[in-house]
């Protein structure tokens, strides 16, 4: 049974501009940590040994994001994150903030590829990592289409 990995993160100081609000490429930042977060306790498989040990690399190669509220200093955003698409060398997953009253702040859907860091080019998920995967990936619903407002 497919199933989301969920977090949460306390925004700090350091992610706001001087209004207080979250300056909007910190969520970015967030969104890093999280997917690493997701790596190491969610799929048990640590990126410092992906990355450094057996050499394969996940950048990011699309994101489309919305951004629904703001956040401000001190706040706690629920962060959930689900799988959509599993290809050859890359996956599709949505994640999203919330506010602990449930108002949604941040949308996104992202792809990441893995790369062979020595060739620097597309290289076939691992065996190991798409079997992980396979936990958090739940059905297409237009996720990004029923986020947009207005």
């Amino acid at each position: 049974m497919a199933s989301a990995f969920v977090s949460q993160v306390q925004v700090l100081f350091r992610h706001c501009d001087p209004a207080g609000i979250v300056f909007y490429p910190r969520y970015f930042e967030m969104v890093n940590d999280l997917v690493e977060e997701w790596f190491d306790r969610g799929m048990g498989l640590p990126f410092h040994t992906l990355h450094v040990q057996r050499q394969v690399g996940t950048p990011t190669v699309s994101v489309q994001c919305d951004f629904t509220a703001p956040s401000h200093w001190h706040d706690t955003l629920r962060q959930v994150l689900e799988v959509r698409r599993i290809g050859g060398a890359s996956f599709q997953f949505d994640v999203r903030f919330e506010g602990l009253d449930g108002q949604r702040r941040l949308s996104a859907r992202m792809t990441i590829v893995t790369m062979d860091l020595h060739s620097m080019k597309a290289t076939p998920l691992p065996a190991d990592l798409r079997e992980r995967l396979q936990a958090y990936l739940v059905p297409q619903d237009g996720f990004m289409d029923s986020t947009r407002t207005g």
